[in-house]
């Protein structure tokens, strides 16, 4: 199992100075690896050339940053992407090459972890992800091209439609949120996800469903008028309280046996259903 990179915050300090391999022993050591497997081979290469790994994750962290640990990661990753791909016959070194993994990888990183939304992968995603701010910047800087054909140029220069242009910089200006997050200053619990319309609900028949249920409550306490009041209660808190109480416990509130309760029960309940009976007949 390979040795783990150390942290970003001690990567400078514990990195030794790199060995200098000639391209002698740069093609040596990487035949062992491609033809023999010699892990001790690849691992000489790949340490030897792991300040590439650091030069480009302090590029892409910007400048003043402390190493960013998953950047470092990636770059070790495409480094080693380098090193398993490396052909030494075809005459140039490996820096060159794993300079180019190196920076693919980390862009691959970027790129699908900016937004929690999965952004499209392609070669011409992945230039307009890169660039777009650099090629906006320039050309505005320049002059002479008129906002009303900015996004034209734009898409001209990268190669990819107006269209993807647009959506890029919708992306890149929204940043994710959290919809947990409270909306307005009052304090209220209120959240922006409470304020989205869920796509599946079908209101008319939530509505609906509320009417009947009231219809049904107002209905329900006219019958239960008819009723004794220690019939009433024994009703409510066995089926509409919550917890619902026990008949054992209603025996004990009421000074008799849980079975007189659930005698009582029942002729409530026949009570009741008649009660329905004859509306439904009407």
């Amino acid at each position: 199992m390979n040795k783990p990179f150390p942290p970003p915050q001690i990567a400078r300090k514990q990195t030794p100075r790199p060995e200098f391999l000639d391209a002698h022993n740069e093609a040596r050591l990487a035949r062992r690896w491609r033809d023999e497997g010699d892990i001790a081979a690849r691992n000489r290469l790949v340490t030897s050339h792991q300040a590439l790994a650091i030069a480009a994750t302090s590029r892409a962290g910007g400048k003043g940053r402390e190493l960013d640990t998953d950047i470092l990661q990636h770059a070790n990753i495409g480094l080693l992407k380098a090193a398993d791909r490396f052909d030494p016959d075809k005459g140039f070194r490996f820096s060159t090459y794993a300079a180019w993994w190196i920076r693919a990888e980390i862009q691959d990183y970027k790129i699908q972890n900016w937004s929690l939304v999965k952004l499209p992968n392609s070669a011409a995603s992945r230039k307009l992800f890169h660039n777009l701010k650099r090629v906006e910047s320039r050309l505005t800087a320049m002059g002479g091209v008129p906002p009303e054909h900015l996004v034209d140029r734009i898409a001209a220069d990268l190669a990819v439609t107006p269209k993807q242009v647009v959506l890029m910089q919708q992306r890149l200006a929204a940043q994710d949120g959290s919809l947990n997050r409270p909306v307005g200053n009052d304090g209220g619990t209120t959240q922006l996800q409470d304020l989205l319309e869920d796509p599946d609900a079908d209101v008319e028949k939530e509505v609906g469903t509320r009417l009947d249920t009231r219809a049904f409550w107002i209905k329900m306490s006219g019958y239960l008028d008819r009723l004794s009041k220690r019939e009433q209660e024994i009703i409510i808190e066995i089926y509409v309280s919550d917890p619902p109480k026990t008949l054992d416990a209603l025996g004990e509130q009421f000074g008799v046996s849980g079975e007189r309760i659930r005698q009582i029960r029942e002729a409530a309940l026949a009570r009741l259903r008649a009660s329905f009976a004859q509306t439904t007949a009407c």
